[in-house]
């Protein structure tokens, strides 16, 4: 259902559709930075969360894991436009019962905290959940924003070093030294960069590479 019934035609934002198989794959590396558990908390309260952060944060990434925290009707995600307005997501956007919605990289130039809350509501009716991701600084006025930040790089690159399991080629000083430059790194998306060129001549597995590269393009 759309939030105002009232405006016709509804039109399609849907740009695909992101199965629960492909999003088990891609988050099979993912750590949950600090913020991620008040995230979840907020998101199954609202039904609407908007994550604010920089560029190469992870809030792609940490978007499909909170949505697959939710209790869904269906477990498929459904990937919207980010070029939709405030008011095309109000009005002109269907919600299905108990689904969830991701629109990354929102492009709105500006952010209307009541109307959001106005849409929060609207899926909450429903039983759907959306999470949207911008750049930027949380707005004091939208209570549906979450500063979003990225996890402890050196953790991090454990885990990407686990993930690729492929270590052998390299001693445990070569593994220390880059964990090291790992630290000093400014974005999830260089630590995993630096994970994988550690470890490419190693040949990882196809789930594993996966995930990695959704965490270095998130």
């Amino acid at each position: 259902m759309t939030v105002d019934d009232r405006l016709r035609p509804v039109t399609s934002p849907v740009t695909g559709d992101l199965d629960r198989r492909t999003a088990d794959t891609l988050l099979r590396s993912y750590l949950e930075p600090a913020c991620f558990p008040e995230a979840v908390h907020r998101l199954s309260v609202r039904h609407l969360l908007v994550l604010v952060g920089e560029e190469e944060t992870g809030r792609r990434l940490g978007a499909i894991a909170l949505l697959s925290r939710m209790s869904l009707a269906e477990s498929t995600i459904t990937v919207l436009s980010p070029g939709r307005t405030l008011a095309d997501l109000l009005s002109r956007t269907e919600y299905a019962p108990g689904r969830a919605y991701l629109l990354h990289d929102w492009t709105a130039e500006s952010t209307d905290g009541p109307r959001l809350l106005d849409l929060a509501r609207a899926l909450a009716e429903v039983g759907s959940y959306l999470v949207i991701t911008r750049h930027g600084a949380p707005s004091p006025a939208a209570e549906v924003e979450h500063a979003w930040s990225a996890p402890d790089p050196g953790d991090l690159f454990d885990l990407c070093v686990h993930a690729l399991d492929r270590t052998a080629r390299r001693t445990p000083e070569e593994i220390a030294v880059a964990r090291d430059r790992a630290r000093a790194l400014p974005t999830p998306a260089e630590v995993v960069r630096l994970a994988s060129r550690l470890l490419q001549d190693a040949g990882p597995a196809d789930d594993a590479a996966a995930g990695l590269r959704a965490l270095a393009g998130a």
